[in-house]
């Protein structure tokens, strides 16, 4: 059973020691970039944050029996 390289989809064993750099260079690029791209989702805007802030001030009145 041969691995295949995610990067080039070539064998692995068949890399050289330059391609084998080069691939796992781009492996590296691609995750750093996955992961800017996640904590981008992950922040929150301040209007975001200000529409929510609103929302559980305006509910929590009815939720305590008073109007």
């Amino acid at each position: 059973m041969s691995e295949i390289c995610f990067e080039c989809k070539n064998k692995v064993e068949e890399h050289s020691a330059e391609q084998m750099k080069n691939c796992l260079s781009k492996m590296s690029d691609s995750l750093e970039s996955v992961k800017n791209v996640q904590s981008q989702l992950r922040e929150i805007t301040e209007e975001e944050a200000l529409d929510q802030f609103v929302n559980t001030k305006s509910g929590e009145a009815s939720r305590m029996g008073s109007k």
